[in-house]
């Protein structure tokens, strides 16, 4: 039995790096408003933990009309051969560890230091590096800058430009440059160097269509699961296309060539194995990618950055493989109120707008919500069907 846990501040933890991290309180609030998520994708005969009453309310609901996942009780430790948190981090060890998981079923210091430093957002240079060797065409090379004089002199010599952190949350860690160093962007990149080392340094690119290939790392090395359509307005996650791989393909291939997409994702099945390899790394992870607008000619950046983790291409991905009807289409969400009931007022929209149709243990079509939503909730991730 594999042991799931939906811990989405890892990439804060990981920037962090303390085994003690304690996430900051909107973290900690999506960790629980949408601690269901896992049941979705971790399958029929796994566990999930749980946090309380409202999420096993949430479960026997949906248990009646789809094939879940199961909670977890401190009952089953003796049947937990493998744990898969939503990122691995020394603080989420340190979680598992204290609720009496044994060591076996954990990955050990060095492993989590290599998926720490893979993690970094300077993977994506060494990944293009690679993909270049191979002859792939490359977009400007981002640069990692440990020096504040060199980080201000590469943000003067570019119109627009994208200084990011190694380590940080989904569409955190980011500062945009508009031609000139001024004030927030000297302080930004100047608090990263001095916690975090260094800041990545990017060219802007006019983005047309943002996706990301998905990956599974296993014993035998990297091998493709499929394709993630998203929205990624300024670089934070909005929601995913529900559609099949074939759909999906049909959408990229309108505007870059079906041989490019299908020679990179081989590549990058090689090159990740290779990267991997000996980490001790297991599960899910996942390659941004964008199709973008150089001077009127559609190119393909093969590597915006490396997801070493799961995320919620993935979750989209396999909701729609497992629980949507063969044929039917839709998007999914994940939404954020800053109004506490807002999330609760849309839900309740939501359900009277798209009546939701089940088919023996698919949706046919309408929404459905993906997690419990409660008055005071503020993250929501849902799912409306259209149909075929």
């Amino acid at each position: 039995m594999i042991l799931h846990i939906f811990n989405p501040e890892n990439d804060l933890a990981l920037a962090d790096g303390s085994a003690n991290y304690c996430p900051p309180p909107a973290a900690a609030q999506i960790a629980y408003d949408l601690a269901s998520l896992p049941l979705w994708f971790a399958g029929v005969g796994n566990a999930v933990i749980l946090p309380d009453g409202y999420h096993q309310r949430f479960y026997n609901e949906m248990s009646a009309r789809f094939a879940l996942a199961s909670p977890y009780d401190a009952s089953m430790a003796g049947s937990v051969d493998c744990c898969r948190p939503w990122g691995w981090s020394p603080q989420i060890r340190r979680r598992l560890k204290a609720m009496g998981l044994s060591d076996s079923l954990l990955p050990c210091d060095a492993d989590i230091d290599a998926i720490r430093n893979h993690s970094n957002r300077c993977s994506s240079i060494r990944i293009l590096a690679a993909l270049g060797e191979r002859g792939v065409e490359l977009p400007p090379m981002p640069q990692y800058l440990q020096d504040a004089d060199a980080v201000a002199d590469f943000v003067n010599s570019q119109p627009r430009c994208v200084v990011k952190a190694p380590w940080s949350g989904s569409g955190k860690g980011i500062a945009w440059g508009i031609g000139r160093v001024e004030t927030p962007m000297e302080h930004f990149y100047k608090g990263v160097i001095r916690r975090q080392g260094g800041v990545v340094c990017e060219h802007f690119l006019s983005s047309v269509q943002e996706f990301a290939m998905e990956f599974y790392a296993g014993e035998k090395g990297v091998s493709f699961v499929g394709y993630s359509l998203f929205d990624a307005a300024k670089g934070s996650y909005s929601g995913n296309l529900l559609a099949t791989d074939s759909h999906i393909e049909g959408i990229l291939f309108r505007l870059i060539p079906v041989d490019t997409i299908h020679t990179v994702r081989a590549h990058l099945e090689d090159i990740l194995s290779g990267i991997l390899a000996g980490s001790g790394y297991c599960g899910y992870l996942g390659v941004d990618m964008m199709i973008y607008n150089d001077g009127g000619h559609l190119r393909l950046n093969p590597c915006m950055e490396l997801n070493l983790r799961m995320n919620m291409g993935v979750v989209s991905r396999l909701f729609h493989d497992n629980y949507v009807e063969s044929g039917a289409t839709g998007r999914y969400f994940v939404d954020f109120y800053k109004k506490p009931g807002d999330a609760y007022e849309a839900h309740q929209k939501n359900l009277a707008l798209y009546p939701l149709d089940v088919c023996n243990g698919r949706v046919r079509s309408g929404y459905l919500n993906l997690s419990p939503v409660l008055p005071g909730s503020r993250y929501t991730a849902y799912a409306i069907v259209e149909g075929r």
